[in-house]
């Protein structure tokens, strides 16, 4: 081998077939490629991004923009660049991916697990699996917490999962690392692969529960009779975990006599709906808190918590549309590859409940939206209500305006200017005219219910603010 070629040595008692010889050359070529897909792709997002945040900001003449507006689109811009980065941006790939092998069985039987936490044990693993032959009632599941791309072509090889897809370019490697905006059903020469989210609960801000959504994929080869599932996160207690002791100890769905490999899929799809359920009750447990404390006291400080749980539930309810969708993808099955019975009706069932955390998640949408509302209300009303006082109070202050602008005009016949009582006669007609003014608004019902109904001048006043203090 010349000295321009690298070497990579999969493992010691990998077959000859899997050592990879690269080009550095091509290497380099393959990086400069991929900088400048990734340069044009950030200036197409920088573009969007500047033109969404002048359309949300209303800040059309950027030659005439103020410090102020300046530093909101600065903002602004910031904020949807972390936002597109990151619904853009591939999986994050695990240098150190952990593989669990679980081999069950179909017929009411145990099985085994294996787990391997390094990439020498995991390829070297791989290659036997690749090897076996299909079993009569045996099924196997390979899942990754954490992948690579390294890993995941060999995976492609030692499994020889076909790389052509049917009517599409992407590859499976591809597509284990595409972030899919939707729940994907992709059919390749011999296998099938599926993607669908995953809703995990995170730490609280403060007292609200967050919720965040990660992909996982699933590779299923029917020839072989092998489910390969893909997870982003590396989390040693998991869904996954609790479902491999079920089939081990043979006490799951999918250890029905005669139950078929998909069954694995759709169980999976089951797991998390069942989970995202009791988040949502956490989320409208919240909101029932939050409709206490804003019956007890009213406050424009309720909206921002509102809105981030708001934030949450859609999310949710995002899932549970995929979910569905994947469910109708399921049932769909255009090649046949799920063509089981038993497999449909429970792909229904998921389905079904799907369709009822999408419901919970509307209702508690709804109550959001009732919450902001009565804010809303409440904010109208003290607007209200504050104008009102300060019209009440300018209408009761026009006699003494007009007696004012009255007696200060520069007139040298002013009678009233020249006595030794006239100053103490205009203080004595402010609070009459002010009084009269008062009783005439009161008699003809233009202060009925309003911060200023009360019955014997300034003290009725302190009363009715005493009396909305206790």
């Amino acid at each position: 081998m010349s000295d321009g070629d690298a070497t990579i040595e999969i493992a010691d008692d990998a077959p000859a077939a899997q050592t990879i010889t690269r080009s550095p050359f091509a290497r380099a070529s393959q990086s400069q490629r991929r900088s400048s897909r990734k340069g044009l792709a950030s200036s197409r997002v920088s573009e969007r991004v500047r033109g969404n945040s002048r359309k949300a900001l209303m800040v059309n003449d950027v030659k005439h923009q103020t410090k102020s507006e300046t530093r909101k689109l600065e903002r602004f811009e910031q904020m949807q660049l972390e936002y597109f980065s990151t619904r853009d941006a591939d999986v994050e790939q695990t240098p150190t991916p952990e593989m669990h092998y679980t081999v069950y069985r179909n017929d009411g039987g145990a099985g085994t697990t294996t787990t391997t936490k390094n990439n020498a044990d995991s390829m070297n693993l791989l290659s036997k699996i690749g090897k076996e032959t299909r079993k009569e009632n045996t099924i196997r599941w390979l899942h990754f917490n954490g992948m690579n791309e390294m890993m995941m072509n060999y995976v492609c090889d030692a499994l020889k999962l076909g790389a052509s897809a049917v009517g599409g370019e992407m590859d499976t490697t591809k597509c284990v690392f595409h972030r899919h905006k939707d729940a994907a059903v992709r059919h390749f020469d011999s296998h099938v692969y599926v993607s669908m989210q995953l809703i995990d609960r995170e730490e609280c801000d403060g007292d609200i529960p967050l919720v965040s959504d990660e992909q996982v994929s699933f590779i299923y080869h029917p020839e072989k009779a092998i489910v390969i599932s893909v997870c982003e996160d590396v989390d040693e207690e998991s869904d996954f975990t609790a479902l491999t002791r079920l089939l081990v100890e043979g006490e799951s769905r999918c250890n029905v006599d005669g139950a078929h490999p998909g069954i694995l899929l759709a169980m999976m799809a089951d797991k998390f709906v069942d989970d995202a359920y009791p988040v949502a009750e956490e989320l409208g447990d919240y909101l029932e808190v939050l409709s206490q404390a804003m019956v007890a006291r009213e406050s424009i400080s309720f909206s921002q918590p509102v809105d981030k749980v708001r934030m949450q539930l859609w999310r949710m309810r995002r899932f549970a549309i995929r979910v569905r969708r994947l469910c109708e993808a399921y049932e769909e099955d255009a090649l046949g590859v799920f063509d089981d019975e038993s497999f449909k009706e429970y792909v229904g069932k998921v389905s079904k409940q799907a369709d009822g955390l999408e419901s919970v998640c509307e209702m508690y949408i709804g109550r959001c939206l009732s919450i902001l509302q009565r804010v809303e209300v409440y904010q109208e009303q003290r607007t209200n209500e504050t104008l009102f006082l300060l019209t009440i109070v300018t209408t009761l202050m026009v006699p003494v305006e007009f007696l004012t602008g009255m007696w200060g005009m520069n007139f040298v016949n002013m009678p009233d200017l020249e006595t030794s009582w006239g100053y103490f006669m205009f203080l004595a007609l402010i609070p009459f005219l002010m009084g009269t003014s008062y009783i005439l608004l009161k008699v003809n019902g233009y202060l009925d219910d309003s911060p200023l109904d009360w019955s014997c001048g300034l003290g009725g006043l302190f009363k009715s603010k005493e009396g909305k203090k206790d």
